[in-house]
């Protein structure tokens, strides 16, 4: 991706060199109109003098071949083409004094003006200077430089008003696509930049969820390979009670590994889509019981668990599936608490409450918990053991029952996590 961003901007580095150098051409040849105009303003300013003046006997000649072609050809005598066509004659009538003389400069400005719309140049402001005269241009004009005839002492400063148009004209067939092009690399640079950003974050977190998700596999496997090897080690055929209790904490163990793979077997999308429950009616209040006593086990921490259940309330549901959600959201209580914990289940015909006394969820937090691999970076709980699977399982889960589940927390305060059931799977 880094390749082909470089490949682009310097495509569009050298676009735009060329551009620039197009530009800076065509700007070159609307100059060299102006410089023409300025030519014809020059001379048409130098007839108007001569025409004006009665001791320069030029003017006596220069009418008499005037009236000789207008005679002849029927041309007017004020036409700018025949006076312009006087060129040369006028090159060499430099000499004289009238026409040596300082210009008009109004008249020249204004002949000037008129030269530039007479050729098609659309400027609002011209101006015709000597070299060296005391004329103080705006900086935006722009600014070009004519003699009569190269071996002429004398120069001409022409200032006009920036002519854009004039020079863009001759460039949309290149600009538009252009600017196409910019924008599309634009377009391109930031969504790749996005692409990069997400698989960067992706990386890390697929890198978090290796880590936690090798200390939630260690853990109960510790557990468990202990409370074997204390069996092996210490085996007491007359000590049945310590043997069950042994083999209690491996099959818990066994369970919770075997949870813990379908959680993370079934985070994949298509899974969920295609996953068929099975759907069984069972009493409630029983695995609650056998949840909380599991999650007591596992505590590190005083973990106090009051179960507030009508005797005999049944639904209907996946019991597998249904007592991981239960077991995450315990365990999560656990997790994310002070030194100890309080945990109250509350469940009826209509729904099922789990709340807890623990650190809370910050507001801003709250709309992303049930995103896979999502975890609260908050201080040292950001430690806190954990995948970032469980909340999206428990989401995907409650939906495939047909339920919805809603979360309500304050920092400092507690969460209470609720399930809401559908009436018809309920025993009323």
């Amino acid at each position: 991706m880094i390749l082909a961003l470089s490949v682009n901007a310097i495509a569009i580095a050298v676009a735009s060199y060329n551009l620039i150098a197009l530009y800076r051409y065509e700007k070159e040849q609307t100059l060299a109109k102006v410089r023409k105009c300025a030519e014809n303003a020059i001379i048409l300013e130098m007839i108007g003098r001569m025409q004006r003046s009665e001791e320069d006997q030029s003017f006596i000649r220069l009418n008499t071949f005037v009236e000789t072609i207008q005679q002849k050809d029927g041309i007017s005598a004020d036409s700018d083409t025949l006076k312009i066509s006087l060129a040369s004659i006028l090159s060499l009538g430099l000499e004289f004094k009238d026409v040596r003389a300082a210009p008009d400069t109004a008249a020249l400005d204004s002949i000037f003006l008129s030269e530039i719309h007479r050729n098609g140049l659309n400027a609002d402001r011209a101006y015709l200077r000597k070299t060296g005269s005391a004329f103080s241009a705006d900086n935006d004009l722009w600014k070009t430089y004519y003699r009569i005839s190269p071996s002429s002492r004398r120069e001409y400063e022409a200032y006009v008003s920036p002519m854009y148009r004039e020079v863009l004209t001759h460039l949309w067939g290149i600009v538009v696509p252009f600017v196409v092009l910019v924008l599309v690399f634009c377009f391109l640079s930031i969504y790749l930049t996005g692409i990069i950003r997400k698989l960067r974050t992706l990386e890390q977190m697929k890198d978090d969820f290796t880590h936690n998700m090798t200390h939630e596999l260690k853990t109960p496997v510790a557990v468990a390979y202990s409370a074997a090897d204390s069996m092996l080690r210490y085996y007491d055929q007359s000590d049945e009670a310590r043997n069950k209790q042994f083999l209690k904490i491996i099959m818990q163990r066994l369970s919770f590994l075997s949870g813990m793979i379908e959680n993370i077997l079934s985070m994949s999308m298509e899974r969920f889509k295609s996953m068929e429950l099975e759907l069984t009616r069972f009493e409630l209040k029983p695995m609650m019981e056998e949840v909380t006593e599991m999650i007591k086990l596992k505590a590190d921490k005083p973990v106090k668990i009051e179960i507030d259940s009508p005797d005999g309330l049944a639904i209907t549901a996946d019991p597998l599936h249904f007592g991981n959600v239960l077991t995450n959201l315990l365990d999560n209580a656990v997790k994310y608490s002070g030194d100890s914990v309080e945990i109250t289940i509350k469940a009826d015909s209509d729904s099922i409450t789990v709340a807890d006394n623990g650190i809370g969820i910050k507001k801003e937090n709250l709309p992303f918990i049930f995103d896979k691999f999502y975890r609260i970076s908050s201080g040292d709980r950001y430690e806190t053991s954990g995948y970032g699977l469980g909340l999206f399982y428990v989401k995907q889960i409650i939906e495939l029952h047909g339920w919805n589940i809603e979360v309500t927390s304050k920092p400092g305060v507690g969460t209470k996590f609720r399930i809401r059931m559908n009436n018809e799977d309920e025993e009323r």
